[in-house]
């Protein structure tokens, strides 16, 4: 669920892909899995801190989290606080004709503000995209799907108001000392259901922060590795900018480091870790409505527990997600099971699910592409200018 755009999408490959670290996995032990966890809580620079609340030696939680950095056995991307960079998250999932995905998902993300792609089928079959857009442009961004539709380069749409997503760090203790291929326990955890703690998601403010371009820039760099050295930083400002002498951005980046800190606008961290082998799992897409705000917050609870990658946005406004989850096909069945079970107790109102491809999924950080001048440049004239430059370099001839 990593990754940016391959070349065939019209963008650079630079993120590596999640199901690449399915090797790397069984490099990891019990100890790697304590300092991950504490990495993913408190924060994945300050090791000596890390070391006093786990009670290892410094040295050690060193030596470890070196061979992460470079072995790369564990990636941390940074979580952007995307509410202070005053955008608001939209999730649209549109419908396609057959043999026009990959044409219809590279007009839908020909401006820089989506964050994540998947082309899908079940439920839609086409594409889900997430976009991040100024609170109060939310007709453009209607108005730029309805050409789509009117063009037939999508057929219909569904448009949800969401949170950023969220990436809790999958259950590593199911791993521990484990052989074979271990089934998690559905049954349990549909028993256990009542006893889970409720998590809270509360909705987006958009109290904007103080940043420019540079800063974007940064985050651009962390979110791919958020272990990036300051150095590795500024040679990317540099590059970016085609400036030629990277050194004298050094400084700056640790200055713009400390002010990104403190105005929160990294909002936590995800881990990039993966325990099954690429071609034996099934990446699903699920919405579900639940019956009640308590029921939502359980199940959210209840995903603690769960040992495969997942994450999962909130519509707003509403008791309902669209969760990400990647399980093995050999659990497929016994989570259907568990679905239903949910509805049989009450718990759970629908569930629509869409199945998606890991090599067909990917994430954007290049929004700082679509900043100008001290704003957004968004707007449905923006855009529309950019979907027709697309089509052209594609040699695509629609009257838009």
């Amino acid at each position: 669920m990593s990754g940016i755009k391959g070349d065939n999408m019209g963008y650079v490959y630079v993120i590596p892909s999640v199901v690449e670290y399915a090797e790397k996995f069984k490099e990891l032990g019990s100890l790697d899995f304590k300092i991950i966890r504490a990495m993913y809580r408190y924060g994945v620079r300050n090791i000596s801190q890390i070391a006093k609340l786990i009670g290892v030696p410094q040295q050690t939680v060193s030596y470890r989290v070196k061979r992460f950095d470079e072995r790369d056995l564990v990636r941390f991307r940074a979580l952007i606080s995307e509410e202070k960079l005053g955008l608001k998250s939209y999730l649209v999932v549109a419908s396609t004709s057959l043999g026009m995905e990959e044409l219809s998902s590279y007009s839908m993300t020909c401006f820089p503000l989506w964050r994540y792609l998947a082309i899908v089928d079940g439920w839609k079959h086409g594409n889900y995209v997430r976009y991040i857009i100024p609170p109060d442009k939310e007709t453009d961004l209607k108005a730029f799907l309805d050409k789509l539709k009117d063009t037939g380069l999508i057929l219909r749409y569904e448009l949800y108001e969401t949170t950023s997503p969220y990436y809790p760090l999958l259950n590593l203790d199911f791993y521990t000392g484990r052989e074979g291929a271990p089934v998690f326990n559905w049954d349990k955890w549909i028993d256990d259901f009542d006893s889970f703690s409720e998590e809270k998601i509360s909705e987006p403010s958009f109290a904007k922060a103080k940043f420019d371009l540079y800063d974007l820039i940064i985050l651009r760099c962390l979110e791919i590795n958020a272990r990036m050295k300051f150095r590795e930083v500024a040679r990317e400002i540099a590059k970016i900018l085609r400036e030629e002498n990277y050194g004298r951005f050094i400084p700056l980046v640790s200055r713009r480091f400390k002010n990104i800190v403190s105005q929160n606008l990294i909002r936590g961290y995800r881990v990039v870790v993966f325990p099954n082998l690429g071609p034996t799992v099934l990446f699903l897409i699920y919405y579900l409505k639940f019956t009640s705000a308590s029921n939502l917050g359980r199940f959210l609870g209840g995903l603690s527990y769960l040992p495969y990658n997942f994450s999962y946005l909130k519509v707003l406004g509403k008791n309902e997600i669209f969760l990400h989850l990647v399980i093995p096909v050999y659990e497929y069945l016994n989570l259907r099971k568990a679905i239903s079970r949910l509805g049989e107790l009450g718990y759970l109102k629908s569930a629509y699910v869409l199945i998606g491809d890991l090599s067909q999924a990917w994430d954007n950080v290049k929004i700082y592409e679509m900043y100008k001048d001290g704003a957004w440049n968004f707007s449905y004239g923006v855009v529309l200018k950019m979907l027709k430059e697309a089509l052209a370099r594609r040699n695509v001839n629609l009257e838009i």
